[in-house]
């Protein structure tokens, strides 16, 4: 059984908690309100229920490994709708709003390293002391160190850096960047023209529009030909505080993605979306992914040790049919409120061709849409 105690800045704002075997009690503030949670921890989960003001909710979330963070849901009692709640412990862990733009730290016991987005990307990591982290950063043409001191609330930070070998140190403050309301759904996406003369066209474009409907659903569409396009854009997910959709749009082969003469492989794929905080699913528009069984259940060991879940395709699948399909199955998920794994089943009952594992229809491929790890979903029921 994991152990909730400790100090959390959360979507609702400070929070402590505090756990006695497998019961939670604590508050958090919200608009200057003292708000009480408790409730009951079964392994990596906690549901509890909460008072604010006159109104009364109930929730659940699951703590990420190594404790640091934590995922879930909430909503008001008698309310159908579900609703994002996330935290990370008091400390240097999170997306923070800095001097120097974007920056994500990851909290590893004292270690803290992490990256910020200035001058292409630059790297920075130390040793946290108590509320005082040291460090040192490297961007492109230079390297330096610098030292950031925690507020008390964990929202901001202090500090000061200077380049290796000068003495002038200068300011660096940050800001934490907290939750907003939105989910982003990210589209990464291989140009699928072969030649100059083809005609241009997008799956992304597509989404884009189709979800232009949903004020509170934020798409996004980037473009990559090799590995190191695609480890710049997963990058950037990390940067992203709110909970994360991801599409990947490209073609297929059993063992992985083919990019530039290379392979990008189940492994490489869960070392490029490591950082990402709220990651909720990763979908494969590609043939043949979920094909090789040894493969899919790389895929299944991935999803449940991050707990989010991943779909894609077991078979060759026409172009247009995946598109219906994953129009239906994103729409569950993102509009409807359904887990991926209620979305997949659902597919399957709308569109019976997308589990024929032999001949659809003439103008079809067969798609076998496939499913696997934990129903971890942007709304509906846990």
């Amino acid at each position: 059984m994991d152990n909730f105690s400790g100090k959390w800045h959360a979507t609702f704002g400070p929070m402590e908690l505090v756990q006695q075997g497998d019961r939670v009690q604590g508050h958090y503030t919200y608009m200057n309100t003292v708000c009480p949670i408790e409730g009951t921890v079964t392994g990596k989960r906690l549901t509890f229920t909460y008072l604010e003001g006159p109104v009364q909710g109930e929730g659940w979330w699951d703590l990420a490994p190594g404790g640091r963070s934590f995922r879930g849901q909430w909503r008001v009692l008698g309310d159908a709708q579900w609703r994002p709640w996330v935290g990370s412990r008091v400390g240097f862990e999170g997306v923070w709003m800095t001097d120097f733009g974007r920056m994500r730290l990851v909290e590893e016991d004292d270690r803290v390293h992490g990256f910020y987005e200035v001058a292409g990307g630059a790297a920075i990591q130390g040793q946290r002391v108590g509320s005082e982290l040291s460090f040192t950063y490297r961007e492109a043409s230079v390297e330096g160190e610098g030292r950031f001191v925690l507020a008390d609330d964990g929202m901001t930070f202090m500090g000061e850096w200077r380049p290796l070998g000068t003495p002038r140190w200068m300011p660096w403050q940050g800001v934490r960047v907290r939750p907003g309301t939105q989910t982003w759904l990210v589209v990464l996406e291989v140009p699928w023209h072969a030649l100059s003369a083809d005609r241009d066209y997008s799956f992304g474009a597509m989404l884009r529009e189709f979800f232009s409907r949903q004020p509170e659903l934020r798409v996004r569409q980037r473009f990559f030909t090799n590995e190191s396009a695609l480890r710049r854009h997963c990058r950037e997910l990390a940067l992203v505080a709110e909970p994360v959709a991801l599409v990947i749009a490209t073609h297929g082969q059993p063992q992985g993605i083919p990019l530039d003469g290379g392979l990008v492989d189940a492994g490489i794929m869960e070392d490029c979306l490591r950082y990402v905080p709220d990651l909720r699913l990763v979908h494969f528009s590609a043939c043949l992914l979920m094909q090789n069984p040894g493969v899919v259940e790389t895929w299944r060991a991935i999803a449940e040790r991050r707990g989010f879940a991943i779909s894609g395709y077991s078979t060759s699948v026409d172009w247009a049919a995946s598109a219906i399909i994953e129009f239906t199955y994103l729409d569950l998920v993102l509009s409807r409120g359904l887990s991926p794994a209620e979305a997949a089943g659902q597919v399957l009952k709308l569109l019976p061709f997308a589990g024929d594992t032999g001949e659809a229809e003439a103008v079809f491929a067969p798609a076998g849409f496939r499913m696997v790890g934990p129903a971890i979903a942007t709304g509906g029921t846990p």
